[in-house]
């Protein structure tokens, strides 16, 4: 028996007996507590003791609980979570390579040209997380060198306030009618990924007139597709365009006059990706979270929160399923060109 396994027995024997005095841990808990125990990564990890995550990736709520199971499942490494625009992020990490400084251990953005400037440049450590496997087959071995990954799967929609629209924009096109006219809230492509893969696809299907014409409805221009919901929910604006579909969804869920119309030329489908600083003071904890986003765990919070999941055997909140619903996806190999070229063409257009 290896020194590892030793130590992984003598603390899941610990975790038992206290299970058993205070009435038992669910059984599936348990096992998966008692695996993690025994799981070398995590005991090089905990040798590290820290972990700093900086995501752009999901809504702080979801985040955050990702952050606390990830710490039940995990103890003795504490998680540093920075959650803010991905942009923001991004700046914040590349100001932090150029200062020879190294902070974050775990990158998750909505922005594939991150990840393809940050390769470029060697900043990026390769690792292949083995649960990814569950992953569905279209979102499998994104980059061919492993040094990024799925991290989220998010649908950009149209959000609504009921109590103040009789009947909401059921298309792209439909929030260039008159009546939307300074009544529009919306992220920017600058910022969220969200919003840049929203302006891609628009510009595909309908061209930058499209960008003209919503800039002269004069929307409210806030940073992360978040902001809509804010907005909508503090009595600014009534319609979101370019807006997170499950964040409105947990809103709604929780009460709050918010929904969600999705739209008859496409939701749009965006991946939020992940990936390791090369230089991550922490880099086996930095694997071992990665790991742990492929988890049914991580699943289960983001059914819980209306995400997609990311694993094919856990299902989405309310029996919603990418085949249920109408999408488009961005693909192509010039992707980050096309994204850099609709952010200068929003801040000319929309600004």
């Amino acid at each position: 028996m290896t020194d590892i396994s030793r130590r992984g027995l003598l603390k899941t024997g610990g975790l038992a007996g206290a299970a058993l005095l205070s009435g038992g841990i669910a059984g599936t808990g348990f096992a998966r507590l008692a695996a993690a125990q025994d799981d070398p990564l995590y005991a090089a990890a905990r040798k590290e003791g820290a972990l700093t995550l900086y995501w752009g990736s999901y809504e702080q709520q979801t985040m955050e609980a990702i952050r606390d199971a990830f710490k039940a499942k995990y103890p003795g490494i504490e998680v540093q979570l920075l959650r803010q625009a991905s942009q923001t992020v991004y700046t914040r990490l590349r100001l932090e390579l150029q200062n020879g400084v190294a902070e974050c251990d775990s990158l998750g953005t909505t922005n594939l040209l991150h990840y393809t400037e940050l390769k470029k440049i060697g900043a990026l450590a390769a690792y292949e997380p083995p649960d990814a496997a569950m992953l569905p087959t279209a979102f499998k071995g994104l980059d061919k060198d492993a040094m990024y990954h799925v991290g989220a799967i998010s649908l950009t929609s149209i959000n609504y306030a009921p109590g103040k629209v009789s009947a909401p924009p059921t298309s792209w096109t439909a929030l260039l009618e008159d009546q939307w006219k300074g009544k529009i809230t919306t992220g920017s492509p600058a910022f969220s990924g969200d919003v840049a893969s929203w302006v891609v696809a628009i510009r595909r299907k309908y061209g930058d007139d499209y960008l003209r014409r919503f800039g002269q409805q004069k929307p409210k221009v806030g940073q992360s597709n978040v902001d809509t919901v804010t907005d909508i929910l503090a009595g600014e604006r009534v319609v979101g365009s370019g807006a997170p579909f499950s964040y409105t969804l947990t809103q709604k869920a929780a009460g709050n006059p918010i929904d969600v119309s999705v739209p008859t030329d496409d939701a749009i489908l965006n991946l939020g990706l992940t990936g390791i600083p090369v230089k991550a003071p922490h880099p086996n904890a930095a694997r071992l979270f990665t790991n742990f986003l492929y988890s049914r765990e991580v699943s289960d919070i983001l059914s819980k929160n209306y995400w997609p999941t990311l694993r094919t055997d856990v299902a989405w909140a309310e029996g919603r399923s990418l085949d249920q619903l109408k999408w488009y996806r961005n693909s192509g190999d010039d992707l980050a060109a096309e994204v850099a070229e609709g952010i200068a063409k929003w801040k000319e257009l929309v600004r």
